[in-house]
């Protein structure tokens, strides 16, 4: 796609657009890896910046190590960058350690105000999350202010799998923000909600955690991608949570 439109008095320049995927990623899955795909094709994504969390307060303390989030993390993301080759996306993709280097509890609207003042105030910066993360975002630290640093966009769950009741306690939420139009998150800095009806993720990791325990290794091998799953069996992880 051109830079600008084809008018030489008064060209308009594309806005550099970044995604931020933010999770505990404890494990990353395909899930995660499909909702960057998505919406680096929908956005338009110049770059997606991987934020795992460091001290993620609403998990509490029963968390895998920051550092081996980090290593799945850095696996998932080799996996990505392969899957943009052969999709032919070119979204420049990185882990950013930004929250796990923050001391004390990791809050998200911190995380969007360093990115905004790190991109400036004509970027684009849209926030990507599955519909779970939509669904608890009133419990989010100063959830309120995100629209005013970034756009959020909201990746459906299959109709079946939906929490009615959630759903329904946000319906108001940014009401007049909301849009089903991705353009406007593409032209704008902030301030808009999309809600993505093309890509339906029913992957949690609390619930890979548990097919751990369970020992459901078709459950598993089919949700995490080889190399993270590799670095998973290497070290142990989720045998005695």
């Amino acid at each position: 796609m051109s830079d600008h439109l084809d008018n030489s008095s008064n060209p308009i320049r594309k806005r550099k657009s970044i995604g931020i995927l933010g999770g505990t990623f404890d494990p990353p899955h395909w899930g995660h890896l499909r909702l960057a795909e998505h919406f680096s094709r929908v956005l338009q994504l110049d770059h997606i910046i991987w934020m795992p969390a460091g001290q993620p307060w609403q998990k509490g303390t029963d968390i895998t190590p920051a550092k081996d989030r980090l290593a799945m993390s850095e696996y998932a993301i080799e996996t990505l960058h392969d899957l943009f080759v052969d999709h032919h996306i070119y979204t420049k993709i990185e882990i950013s350690t930004l929250e796990m280097a923050r001391e004390g509890p990791s809050y998200a609207i911190d995380t969007a105000k360093e990115i905004r003042a790190l991109y400036g105030s004509e970027a684009s910066i849209t926030w990507l999350m599955g519909q779970d993360s939509w669904e608890n975002l009133k419990t989010w630290h100063q959830w309120p202010e995100l629209p005013k640093y970034v756009h959020l966009a909201v990746a459906s769950r299959p109709q079946a799998v939906i929490d009615s009741e959630k759903l329904a306690s946000m319906a108001g939420v940014f009401a007049e923000q909301q849009t089903q139009d991705p353009q406007l998150l593409q032209l704008n800095p902030n301030g808009h909600v999309l809600f993505d009806q093309n890509l339906q993720i029913n992957l949690a990791s609390s619930q890979l955690r548990d097919a751990f325990i369970r020992g459901s290794w078709d459950e598993i091998a089919d949700a995490i991608p080889p190399l993270v799953l590799e670095y998973i069996e290497s070290k142990g992880l989720y045998r005695n949570k």
